[in-house]
Parts: C-alpha cells; structure tokens; sequence
C-alpha cells in the first residue's frame, strides 16, 4: 500500500513540474506499472497541447494581421494557472482581473460545454469587428482589449493557465509580456 501512495504522489510531482512538462526529452520512470504509464504520458500530453493550442490559436490571430509570432513562456503559464486557481476559489467562479505586471484577458465558459483554448482566442479575437483602425478606438458600448493584446507588436512572450469551477465552468487566463493596450498606442507595428 506504501508503494502505490509513492507512485502516487510521484506521479503527482512529475505532473505538475513546468520543467518537467516542458522538456522535449521527458522520461517517465521505468518502474511505475503500465496503466500507469499510459496515463502520465497521456496527461502531459494533454497538457503540452493545451499550451500548444493557446500559442497555435494566438499566432494564427497574429498572422492575419502580419503581426510576429509569440513564444510561450513557462513562467506566465505558471502565474496564469495560479490566478485562474484562485478564481476558482469563488464559488461561482467570477472572474476578475489579478492587477498583475502582465498583459492579461480572461475567459469563462459555462458548464456544459467542452471550452477549448481556440475558442477563448476565437472569443476574444471576434472583438476586431468593432475596433475602428482609423480612430484607434473600439465601437461605443463594445470592448476591444482583449483583441488588441492579441494582436499587440511589442508583446512577445505568452502562458496561459485553465481552472475548472466544478458544476459552474471553466476559466481560462492568458498573460502577455511586454503587456499591450497602452494608451494613446496603436496595436500594430
């Protein structure tokens, strides 16, 4: 019973070390049974494509406006996931900003719905509509912040982090560094 508490709890380890996560030549203990196994690579798998996604989705968004592609950044992943955990600490899972040193657009999803990092981006990338490129300024009544972080040409570097309000849904946090959305700034380059 010793045994399969370690293997646990290792297993809790490997999966939520970012080095560990990140590196492209991830070895999982040859000890630990088959199921196992099968299951640690399919969740860090999972957790890979998740980042994958975010930075496939916002480099997509990115493109169609000739804007520099974004790297992810394992340190913003971390402070994303820390802050959509904390939303979650609200029962009814509100979100807010954290008023941190980043760049920042936040997503809820209600519960029903299988919420991917592409449709948060999507989500956020539908504001372009109502931006106005002449003015720089969003149509009255509408928000564009979300949008023009995407897009914004000083920012290089993203992490973004999930957390799941049970029975209430998902939210989804992304940060960007150097933050955007200055005042008076043009989004693009």
């Amino acid at each position: 019973m010793a045994n399969k508490h370690h293997l646990l709890l290792l297993l809790l380890i490997l999966l939520s070390s970012p080095l560990i996560l990140a590196s492209p030549l991830l070895s999982i203990p040859p000890h630990l049974p088959r199921p196992l196994i099968a299951a640690t690579a399919a969740l860090m798998s999972a957790r890979r494509s998740t980042a994958r996604q975010f930075l496939d989705a916002h480099n997509l968004i990115r493109a169609n406006f000739s804007e520099p592609p974004l790297i992810w950044d394992r340190r913003l992943a971390r402070a994303a996931r820390r802050w959509s955990r904390t939303i979650k600490r609200d029962l009814q899972c509100n979100i807010t900003h954290s008023g941190g040193p980043f760049g920042e657009n936040l997503f809820w999803g209600s519960y029903g719905w299988d919420w991917t990092p592409a449709d948060a981006v999507e989500y956020w990338a539908r504001e372009a509509v109502d931006y106005d490129w002449a003015s720089n300024s969003c149509a009255d009544g509408k928000v564009c912040g979300h949008f023009t972080q995407i897009v914004w040409n000083e920012t290089q570097r993203i992490g973004c982090g999930r957390a799941e309000c049970l029975g209430v849904g998902v939210v989804y946090t992304c940060n960007y560094d150097p933050p955007g959305n200055w005042l008076g700034e043009r989004p693009l380059g």
